[in-house]
């Protein structure tokens, strides 16, 4: 009635359902940002340079095992053309095109400015 399978290859499927989905040729890292059209937030943590500044973006993602959320940081290297902020200040950055080999985002504008060393969180 039926005919039997002859040979392994029928009973597996495609190998094309069995392929993954490619990944970008930038991908991402244990905090899953990349600098493909993004804008990010954080604080100025240093300063490295007339206009090179880093910012450190805290997020919040689950862990992959046991599903509780932790803090997952990164620091980023941003360029500031008018020398708009300085350390500590929470900064607003986009991505741009390649600055130098770790620059890659741009200062929007400065959300919070500190005034004093006491209201800052990095002074």
């Amino acid at each position: 009635m039926f005919a039997a399978a002859t040979t392994r290859h029928q009973f597996t499927t495609s190998t094309v359902a069995l392929k993954t989905p490619t990944t970008p040729a930038r991908a991402t890292r244990a905090t899953g940002i990349t600098a493909a059209a993004q804008t990010l937030e954080g604080v100025v943590v240093s300063q490295s340079g007339a206009k090179s500044k880093v910012v450190l973006v805290e997020r919040k993602v689950p862990h992959p095992k046991y599903i509780k959320r932790v803090n997952a940081s990164k620091k980023f290297m941003f360029h500031d053309e008018n020398d708009g902020c300085k350390v500590g200040d929470r900064v607003e950055i986009s991505a741009c095109r390649p600055m130098s080999r770790k620059k890659r985002f741009q200062l929007n504008k400065v959300v919070y400015a500190c005034k004093t060393d006491v209201d800052c969180p990095v002074a």
